[in-house]
C-alpha cells in the first residue's frame, strides 16, 4: 500500500457555526460546502476540496471534550510556508483572543500550540527547509526548548523576529548556489 497524504480531518463539534467561524475567520479556511443533509461543513485551505470538516455532535448534552491523557487524537498541525508567516499566525491568534498554551523550538521546527472552541489541540509551525533530509541520519534529538508566549495587549515575543533558523538557511542557500 502507498498512501499519498492525509486527506482531511473530520471533527464533531458542540456548536458547528462557532467551529466553522473559528476555522474560517481565525485560521483562514474557506467553506467549500455546507451539507445539511449529511450534517456538516467542509472547509479547505485551497489545495483540495476539504481539509477540515466540522459536524455537530448528535448528543450535545453528553458530549465529552478532548481531555489530557485520553487515547486518540493528540493534535492537528498546520504548516506555514515561511518563518515570517509564523509571526502572522501568532498575531492573528492573539488578535482573536485565542489562548496560546505554549510555543516550542523543536530544533527542526518552531511551533505555536492552542485549541479550537471544542478543545481540540492545534499547532501551527514552520519547519526548516529539507528537515527530513537534514535530520535523517542523526535525528533532531530531544532538545525541545520552550519559547516565550504573551497575552493580548503585551508585545509579541522577540523570538518571532529572529532570523531563524538563520545559519541553516544561509548554509542551504550557499549549497544550492554551489551546486
Amino acid at each position: 500500500m502507498k498512501l499519498k497524504r492525509i486527506g482531511h480531518v473530520a471533527l464533531r463539534t458542540i456548536d458547528e457555526a462557532r467551529s466553522r467561524a473559528f476555522y474560517r475567520d481565525v485560521l483562514g479556511f474557506d467553506v467549500s460546502e455546507q451539507d445539511p443533509d449529511h450534517g456538516g461543513t467542509f472547509m479547505t485551505l485551497g489545495d483540495n476540496f476539504h481539509t477540515i470538516d466540522v459536524f455537530p455532535t448528535p448528543d450535545v448534552d453528553n458530549a465529552q471534550k478532548p481531555a489530557t491523557g485520553q487515547v486518540g487524537l493528540f493534535h492537528i498541525a498546520f504548516e506555514v510556508a515561511g518563518y515570517g508567516d509564523l509571526k502572522g499566525a501568532y498575531k492573528t491568534l492573539i488578535d482573536h483572543n485565542v489562548d496560546i498554551s505554549h510555543c516550542t523550538d523543536h530544533v527542526s521546527q518552531r511551533s505555536i500550540y492552542f485549541a479550537d472552541p471544542d478543545g481540540n489541540r492545534l499547532e501551527i509551525y514552520f519547519e526548516v527547509p529539507d528537515a527530513l533530509k537534514r535530520y535523517e541520519v542523526e535525528g533532531r534529538g530531544d532538545n525541545d526548548v520552550p519559547l516565550q508566549t504573551t497575552k493580548p495587549g503585551e508585545p509579541l515575543p522577540a523570538w518571532l523576529d529572529e532570523d531563524w533558523p538563520g545559519s541553516v538557511q544561509t548554509q542551504a542557500a550557499a549549497a544550492t548556489a554551489h551546486a
